[in-house]
């Protein structure tokens, strides 16, 4: 077994700023995981969405991943998902955000839509270059995967902080946060907010099958197996300047007895039931 250190973890008693926003810390949780070159099973341990996966609007969404889909996008899964990984990991946020370029623009670097939106994390003009990033007919960044990357999650942050919910940060990156906001104050007035949360809101039906897509997709990626799928192999490949990136940090502090990590704290509960059980 091989060890490593995935930030996948976000405190969720951070400080509020003054003007109500939450800060987004980078807290790292070690983890342990069999094979570290497995992107796959890194990103997996990362994951914080599960108790949205069986919304019925999820589940109806599955189908929107077949094998085909994945076959289709092998290349560029191979050539840029490493990548995506380890920038989700290093900023400690939700492993299922690596995803999203998925849903978005299918890993495409040149992506455009009709509103003008480009790049594999589809950013618009005005937001791209509110968080850096050069738009203009001679030189377009958001087809820069690295730059677009660090820009998408700095926004995503941002959008975070002032939902305070994944869920809600997902809509708002599709519709903006206005809008969102505006349907969460319409929702809360009718009283049907927060007991249903994010379904509950009047957004439009692209918005809604946005996070519902988003959300099938990591149920997909987080149990292939049980969909019938077989996604690409995702490993450490060397010569490559993006896919070689590990997507796992090796820690030889995480061993058994320190009980460093999830996978090893679970061990040893495990044995010490064991040897309760049998006294």
């Amino acid at each position: 077994m091989s060890f490593a250190l995935v930030p996948g973890y976000v405190d969720a008693s951070e400080v509020i700023t003054g003007e109500g926003e939450r800060r987004v810390s980078n807290v790292y949780r070690p983890v342990c995981i069999h094979d570290p070159r497995d992107g796959w099973q890194s990103l997996r341990h990362g994951f914080q969405l599960m108790a949205h996966y069986h919304n019925d609007r999820v589940l109806e969404q599955l189908k929107a991943f077949p094998q085909y889909y994945f076959n289709r996008l092998s290349e560029r899964i191979l050539t840029h998902q490493f990548y995506l990984n380890r920038r989700i990991q290093e900023k400690g946020l939700p492993a299922e955000l690596a995803l999203l370029p998925l849903i978005e623009s299918e890993l495409n670097l040149k992506a455009h839509s009709s509103a003008r939106a480009m790049g594999v994390w589809q950013l618009m003009p005005r937001t791209a270059r509110a968080y850096g990033l050069k738009v203009s007919k001679k030189c377009d960044e958001r087809t820069d995967l690295e730059k677009a990357t660090d820009a998408a999650l700095t926004y995503i942050e941002y959008l975070y902080r002032r939902t305070n919910d994944w869920i809600l940060t997902i809509a708002a990156y599709n519709a903006g946060l206005y809008r969102v906001r505006k349907s969460i104050a319409l929702a809360e007035k009718s009283g049907g907010y927060p007991d249903e949360g994010f379904w509950s809101l009047d957004l439009p039906g692209e918005t809604r099958r946005h996070v519902a897509k988003f959300l099938a997709l990591s149920h997909v990626v987080l149990l292939p197996g049980k969909h019938g799928i077989k996604l690409p192999s995702l490993v450490n490949v060397e010569g490559d300047r993006l896919s070689s990136v590990k997507s796992g940090y090796y820690s030889p502090e995480c061993i058994v007895p320190s009980a460093g990590c999830l996978y090893c704290r679970q061990l040893v509960l495990m044995a010490v039931y064991i040897l309760f059980k049998a006294m």
